[in-house]
């Protein structure tokens, strides 16, 4: 059966189009016009049309999706992966095999959706079943085009990437990379420049080639017997000419789109935000929660996607209609009275997408649920844990013992007889020995003064500890991370000689570091004994700490962020947060990937960390999510 065309609307089995407009803005205007009311015309079916091909790529690419996170939480054993990781994972050869094979996944089943959109738009007889299963039935011929298109624009890619890898050989041959990068001499800009200039002429060739092959998919569902390779070159004489044009009213579409889609996500974060935020931060309600506004942001996302997709299908059967001047459509629809009743074409195409998408989710689920994550954080008692014991004690070393923390952050000084105590003000005023500066003061002077009554009763007569007794109480049990506190730079050789002595004669180099805000006392440590890890504490800092010669960083929790995290990385070194007192802090901070947090409250912290490593692997996705939808 057949009808008359409408004019702009839809066309007949061999209904004639409008002769090819000029290359104009007003031929661009046109063809976006008649594909926006197109799409208005038809909308129930085409948003139909489109959600079935969404549902197949969730049933195909969820489970790959999985799989890809899968090997990544492998690989570094945790939930949050950071972008410097992400690429060195794409770099290796399981990365590059995964990006290219859900990349050409990715484009064969959106050519399947091209292709159906078009069908349905074309005839306003079909149903979307009808355009679903006639794109279905040129699965073969789809998939080998966008092959074909993958294969061509890899052999394109061939050269620039010699070229490159010759701009690597001539600059940077030799240098070690995360070097480059940290400090980015004058050949870190000039290869960067020439890398970036070769890739720009790669991605403008790339997309002459794609305008070229845009009425592949066209040629292929209406002008007859046409085979994928005869449908590129087709396309190509159809475009010869027209190809400011195209790009022009492409162009047009992706600026709507990337505004339209913009707004609307950073709509539904507000959302988000607003919900999460008002929830609290307990984990059996934080989690199904979270799971509710991914699901609404997926189909906030999802629905985007199919609005993207229709309207470029539109668009691009509104321009191949100008370029081509004849359509011919090889395929006769199938109208509603001539389905066998017997057969509800409708309902076995809804239950196969279903059972398709569940079938997805499931080996989705199964994939990521038997991961074993560890996601390796230490906990470190901050003052050897100020909130449990008097701080800086004997008896705060010993409580830090028996809440299992793994380190204990301690100040060592000198006083004036040159004795090292452990203590974190520079004065006696908080210990009730006056203003006078614990370099005036002796080490007698320092221990007739009671710092455990003011904590509390039991412990009463607790007295300032020197270094060696802090050394002793840690023995084996507890790791020491060695806060320098010099008195000016003339105190830095002085004191920095004594506590790495005193480390060495305890044998206990292998359980200790050192930090201070002294960056000339970490390196002179390192001189003295190159075996100790050394870290630099920043209060307030200017420029990049992550080009410090240092193996790690404590920084407060508002400045541990990813950013910082993946830069550190480059140069093998960790980041600290400090003081961390809250358990609302910790999965945050191991989503930023923190290596240690030091707190007051190590008892605290542990419980909500091993809570957080608890989580099944897709609870703590969930997890991390969160973070991410609160960011």
């Amino acid at each position: 059966m057949s009808g008359p065309a409408r004019r702009d609307t839809s066309w007949t089995s061999r209904g004639k189009a409008e002769a090819p407009l000029k290359a104009s803005l007003a031929g661009i205007s046109d063809a976006i016009s008649w594909a926006l009311h197109g799409v208005r015309e038809r909308l129930r079916d085409v948003f139909v049309c489109s959600l079935a091909f969404e549902i197949l790529n969730l049933a195909v690419l969820a489970p790959l999706a999985a799989a890809g996170f899968r090997l990544l939480m492998q690989r570094w054993g945790r939930a949050s992966v950071g972008n410097f990781e992400i690429a060195l994972f794409l770099l290796s050869p399981p990365g590059l095999a995964a990006l290219v094979g859900i990349g050409s996944l990715i484009v064969a089943t959106h050519f399947l959706e091209v292709a159906g959109l078009m069908r349905l738009l074309a005839d306003r007889r079909l149903h979307w079943w009808s355009a679903f299963g006639s794109a279905a039935g040129l699965f073969y011929r789809i998939v080998q085009l966008g092959l074909r298109q993958v294969a061509v624009y890899l052999l394109l890619a061939v050269p620039f990437l010699a070229a490159i890898g010759i701009v690597y050989l001539s600059l940077w041959s030799g240098r070690d990379l995360n070097g480059l990068i940290i400090l980015r001499p004058a050949e870190f800009w000039i290869g960067a420049g020439l890398g970036a200039a070769i890739a720009g002429i790669y991605v403008l060739l790339a997309a002459r080639q794609f305008l070229r092959w845009l009425f592949a998919i066209p040629v292929l569902l209406f002008e007859s017997s046409q085979s994928s390779r005869a449908a590129l070159q087709r396309s190509t004489e159809l475009t010869r000419g027209r190809l400011p044009v195209l790009a022009a009213a492409i162009a047009s579409w992706g600026f709507i789109q990337v505004c339209s889609a913009g707004l609307v996500v950073a709509l539904a974060k507000i959302v988000a935000e607003w919900i999460l935020g008002r929830i609290g931060n307990s984990l059996t309600v934080a989690l199904p929660v979270t799971a509710v506004l991914l699901l609404a942001n997926a189909a906030v996302l999802m629905a985007l996607s199919m609005f993207g997709w229709a309207t470029f299908s539109a668009l691009v059967l509104g321009l191949y209609r100008q370029a081509a001047g004849e359509v011919l459509i090889a395929r006769e629809a199938i109208l509603p009275e001539e389905l066998p009743s017997r057969i509800p074409l409708r309902w076995v195409a809804v239950t196969g997408l279903v059972a398709l998408c569940v079938g997805g989710l499931i080996v989705s689920g199964g994939l990521l649920g038997q991961l074993q994550l560890g996601e390796a954080v230490q906990i470190t008692a901050h003052r050897a844990g100020a909130l449990r014991g008097p701080e800086n004690s004997v008896a705060a070393v010993r409580q830090a013992i028996a809440d299992r923390a793994d380190w204990a952050e301690i100040d060592v000084q000198r006083t004036a007889d040159d004795k090292l105590v452990v203590m974190h003000d520079i004065d006696l005023a908080r210990i009730g020995g006056g203003k006078r500066r614990v370099d005036q003061a002796t080490l007698a002077e320092i221990q007739s003064l009671d710092i455990g009554s003011p904590f509390g009763p039991q412990f009463a007569g607790e007295k300032v500890p020197t270094f060696a007794e802090v050394l002793a109480a840690a023995g084996r049990e507890l790791r020491l991370n060695v806060e320098l506190k010099p008195h000016g730079r003339g105190d830095v050789g002085p004191l920095t000689e004594r506590v790495v002595a005193a480390i060495q004669n305890a044998g206990l180099v292998d359980r200790c570091r050192i930090c201070s805000q002294s960056y000339e006392s970490l390196q002179r440590a390192l001189e003295l004994e190159p075996r100790l890890q050394v870290g630099f504490i920043a209060a307030v800092a200017v420029g990049d700490l992550a080009r410090l010669d240092v193996d790690f960083l404590m920084v407060g929790a508002d400045r541990a962020k990813r950013a910082l995290i993946d830069r550190a990385a480059l140069q093998e070194m960790e980041v600290h947060a400090w003081t961390v007192n809250s358990a609302d802090q910790v999965a945050p901070l191991i989503d930023e990937g923190v290596a240690n947090i030091i707190t007051d409250d190590p008892v605290l912290i542990r419980q909500r960390l091993n809570e957080v490593q608890a989580l099944s692997p897709v609870n703590r996705l969930l997890l991390r999510a969160r973070h991410e939808l609160m960011r």
